[in-house]
């Protein structure tokens, strides 16, 4: 069971915030967590490629 307060998304974005962002800050358009959190959610909804 989930006992932690946060919501789900925020649990995420903690989670990876913890990651190491290794990318040239003044090119760095997106927060490394969110572009994470994007991915996944994209891998589960079963997007397979990017539409402008």
């Amino acid at each position: 069971m989930f006992e932690d307060d946060r919501p789900r998304l925020r649990v995420l974005l903690d989670h990876f915030s913890l990651v190491e962002d290794e990318r040239e800050q003044w090119r760095v358009a997106h927060p490394l967590p969110e572009v994470l959190l994007l991915v996944v959610c994209g891998t589960i909804g079963a997007c397979d490629d990017f539409d402008e």
